[in-house]
Order: C-alpha cells, then structure tokens, then sequence
C-alpha cells in the first residue's frame, strides 16, 4: 500500500520529535506531516528510555526545553507536574523522556488551523527517488510512503567494540555485551563476578550506576586509551565568560594552546568552555578538513570529557566508587577478548584480566552511510553522500543534503561532520527551528 505525505520525518529520537512539533507551528494549516518511526520510542530514544532515577540529564533543566523560543518550557512542565525541580536541577532522564512524549501527545490532538501530525508506526528500510524530487520511503511491513519534503532523523547507532572479529574469540561470545541498551545484561552477572566496561565515558557511567543498584559486589573494571572520565558540573554553574577563540584566528595548535592557557588561569575552567559554546560550531567549520581529522585523532577524547560532563551527582557516586575499589579505571589498549570456563579473559595493553562478562561502553557510532541500510540506499541512489572526514553525511549550512534541492534535510548526529557540536538538546532545538523553517518554506510554494 502506498500512502501520501507532504513531509516525512525519519526517527524515533529526540532529533526527530523536535523537527516534528516546530513543522506543526511553522508549515502551513493544510499540511501532512507523518513522523516514522517505532511508536513505543518516539521522542525517547536511547538516552531517555532509561527507567532508573540515577541516570539524569547532563545540562540543568533550565537549558532542556524542547523549543528554542520557549527556554522555560520544561522547567514549568515540571512544575505543573508535581516535580520539585528548579532551572538548575539535574533532572532524571526518564522525566525528560515523559516530558517529550507529553509535547508530543499534545501535537497530535492539536487539529485547529495547525499542520495534521500523524504517526507512522514502522522503520523506513530504504528509499528512492520520485520524479518531482521527492522521495519514496519503503516501510517494514511493507508499506510505502511518498513524501514532497523529507528529513533524516535517525540518530547515531550504538559503536563497535574496538576490535576486529578474529580478536574476539568464539566461545567469549556470549560472555560480551555488544550493546549495553539491548537487554538487561546485569541479569546475567554473577553478583561476585568482576566486569569490564570497554570505553570510560557517559555510556560507562550510566552502566556503571544501574549495575551498583542490583546488589552487585564484584568489581567494575573500565578500560579506554586514554584512562579519561567525564569531568564534573558543579552544583552552581559559573557564567560562561566570552569566546576566546574566533574563527579563522590561527592554527588548530595555537587555538587549543590558547584554549588550555585561559582555562588553567580561570578560577572555573567551565566558563571557559561554556564561552565557546556560541561559535563552536563556526570555529568547527573553520578548520579545513586536515584540522578537523587533527582535531578528532588527538583532541576529541579530552574536549569532550570537558565539554560533556556529569551531574553533580551522579559525578560524586562514581568518585565514591573508585574510592571505595568498587570501580576501577584503566589506561591502555584493549587487544583481544578470549573465553575461560566462566567468563573472559581480556588483553589490556598486553596483560590479562579476567572478568565474568565484557560490556561495550565505546559510546555512539560515527553515524556511517554503511550502518544504516536506509542511508545506504539513499548512497546508492546517489541522493546522499558520506561526510569527508566520516563524520555521518553531507550537508550545507542549512542541514540541507545538497543534491536535494531543497527537499531532504538531516538532523542531529547525522549533520555532525558539518556542525559537529549537535548532540546536546541546547544546540539540536535550534536546529529543529531553522530545517522547520526552510521545509514549511518549501511546502507551500505549491
């Protein structure tokens, strides 16, 4: 069956929910927008399908209002809600994700002179082009939807442990967790039996904090490069001081020199970072591609343990953890993971640890063409392209793919090789305004 639509907006994540309700604003009254997409995940994606209270939001309510115009907006949700939460709260992500589902129920039921919302209860599997530049989605189930103007929403995947196949022996197997997300892997632990997170940053924390809560009395093992944990927010933000840095203003070297230099001479170097906020995204697109590739190969790992940070919190219980010996955190290599009779035996740096289960902690993927048959269809048609430097696709300022004319756009993690600061609510609902803006434009020149 073939159904029409004037925009389809892809996803089921954060990404995908904000673009939806700024098209219901902004496009005109007579428009048909259908947002595709698993109904039992819309809005909540990974980070906010989260059931357990210790896993909060890393930006303070104040700053997570899902509309950029309307910055109190979730702050007074909570308040109308009977949640005793003020601007500069923490607040759990499982809350986050009641909120984006409440704004979108409230879009759905919205008919009066309003652009009609409708839900798509399936996954767009591929996709291919239409005469009058539009595009034809097909649908699991085997349905098929037609839309005039389309946005790619999907979201960043869950990353690869860092290991080729042959280094992971077959009988470890079902003793590794390839995606933390999936299934309650904690079931499945002895609850003396040591594990090792691969990957010490958000994703690590997160496990980290549901594992401590099911009685576990073993040791928690986290393994990275770099050895680095997210730093801390404190409980009282400082004000971010104005940009250092400008765009265009030197070398890649001298710029974070600079960078170090005024955050080791600043009484709180989050004001510092939190001062580049508005042009990191214009410094970013300064850079030629070389700097960029520099800047992900040897700095990325230390500006984002800086730049996304860990409730006051959630920073005090894993500080707690390690004091205590019940967490420990490793520098080096990850070199192979192979089977013993109850558990793993993993090669850090050349040395052994064994542990009772192995669990990828290694983040988000890069938002590859390869991962995605979707995109993978929308490559081979030639409608899309992989970013240079490997960072999702290719998009202009606008978050417009180029070759589209005008009538495909994507969001969030997917544009991140053009505006690389785009995972953060703060910076993806400013997104959502300026791609609604320019899509309602193109849906009402017919």
């Amino acid at each position: 069956m073939r159904q029409e639509t004037d925009v389809a907006v892809i996803g089921s994540g954060f990404s995908a929910v904000a673009l939806a309700l700024n098209l219901v604003e902004l496009a005109p009254p007579t428009a048909r927008i259908s947002l595709v997409g698993a109904r039992e995940e819309q809005g909540r994606g990974i980070a906010y399908a989260t059931t357990v209270d210790c896993h909060r939001l890393n930006v303070p309510a104040g700053r997570m209002s899902l509309f950029a115009d309307r910055p109190d907006h979730f702050t007074q949700w909570l308040a109308e809600n009977g949640h005793a939460a003020t601007a500069g709260d923490f607040a759990p992500r499982r809350l986050y994700g009641d909120y984006i589902e409440d704004c979108l129920d409230a879009a759905l039921k919205r008919t009066a002179n309003r652009a009609a919302l409708t839900l798509v209860d399936a996954e767009a599997q591929r996709a291919e082009a239409l005469a009058d530049g539009g595009l034809l989605f097909h649908l699991s189930g085997g349905s098929m939807l037609a839309a005039r103007v389309s946005a790619l929403c999907t979201g960043a995947g869950t990353g690869r442990l860092p290991l080729p196949d042959e280094a992971i022996s077959e009988e470890v197997r079902p003793f590794v967790v390839q995606n933390p997300w999936d299934d309650a892997w904690w079931s499945r632990l002895p609850d003396d039996g040591d594990v090792l997170f691969v990957g010490t940053g958000l994703t690590m924390v997160d496990q980290c904090l549901r594992l401590a809560r099911t009685g576990f009395r073993g040791t928690m093992h986290a393994v990275s490069r770099h050895g680095l944990l997210p730093q801390a927010h404190l409980a009282h933000r400082a004000e971010p001081i104005a940009p250092l840095l400008l765009p265009e203003s030197a070398e890649l070297s001298a710029m974070l020199a600079k960078l170090r230099a005024a955050a080791t001479a600043t009484p709180d170097w989050r004001a510092v970072m939190d001062g580049l906020r508005p042009v990191t995204q214009d410094l970013w697109k300064g850079w030629t591609s070389e700097q960029q590739r520099r800047f992900l190969r040897h700095a990325a790992p230390f500006w984002n343990v800086h730049r996304h940070r860990m409730a006051p919190a959630v920073a005090a219980e894993i500080a707690a953890l390690r004091e205590t010996g019940r967490l420990v955190v490793r520098r080096g290599r990850l070199q192979a993971l192979h089977g013993q009779d109850d558990g793993v035996i993993a090669s850090v740096q050349g040395r052994p640890l064994s542990v009772a289960m192995a669990v990828n902690c290694t983040g988000f993927e890069r938002c590859t063409v390869s991962a995605s048959p979707l995109l993978s269809s929308l490559a081979a048609e030639g409608i899309v392209a992989p970013h240079p430097i490997g960072l999702g696709i290719a998009v202009d300022d606008h978050s417009a793919v180029p070759a589209s004319e005008g009538k495909l756009y994507a969001m969030g993690p997917l544009t991140a090789g053009r505006h690389f600061e785009i995972t953060a609510v703060p910076d993806i609902r400013v997104q959502a305004r300026s791609v609604a803006g320019r899509m309602a434009t193109e849906i009402a020149k017919s």
